[in-house]
């Protein structure tokens, strides 16, 4: 009977030491995990759909311009939408099958916000792919 006692106080001390020993641990992991959640600024007026809040926020800075690694396009400002060289148009073509499908209508926005016209075959399947997205 002392035996079994003793062997049950054994497991109790062995589980009691295992618990502690894990939220030690996992204590560490928790306060790291919390300072990175911290690091995160999410504005409070934010619904959830980041992609709809950050398009609302571009739109409230009118001088705000967003570059999707598309700065070289700058050398178009004030080119016709239907006087670009076909070499022309296949470097918006590219920018623009190169976009994750949520940032289609920023890029857009960011086209207009920089002053250039959009070759106009490219606006045509830049709302294709847009309207793709959507649904």
């Amino acid at each position: 009977m002392k035996v079994i006692l003793l062997i049950l106080l054994a497991f109790g001390a062995v589980v009691a030491l295992a618990t502690w020993i894990s939220n030690k641990f996992s204590g560490k992991n928790k306060e790291a995990e919390q300072e990175e959640e911290d690091k995160i600024e999410i504005p409070t007026d934010c619904c959830g759909a980041h992609e709809v809040c950050e398009f609302e926020e571009m739109l409230k800075n009118p001088e705000e311009i967003v570059y999707y690694e598309d700065e070289e396009l700058d050398r178009f400002r004030g080119i016709a939408a239907d006087a670009y060289t076909d070499e022309q148009i296949d470097e918006f073509r590219e920018v623009l099958y190169t976009l994750k499908d949520d940032e289609i209508r920023m890029w857009l926005l960011s086209i207009e916000r920089r002053q250039l016209q959009l070759p106009q075959i490219l606006r045509q399947e830049a709302m294709l792919l847009f309207a793709e997205v959507s649904q």
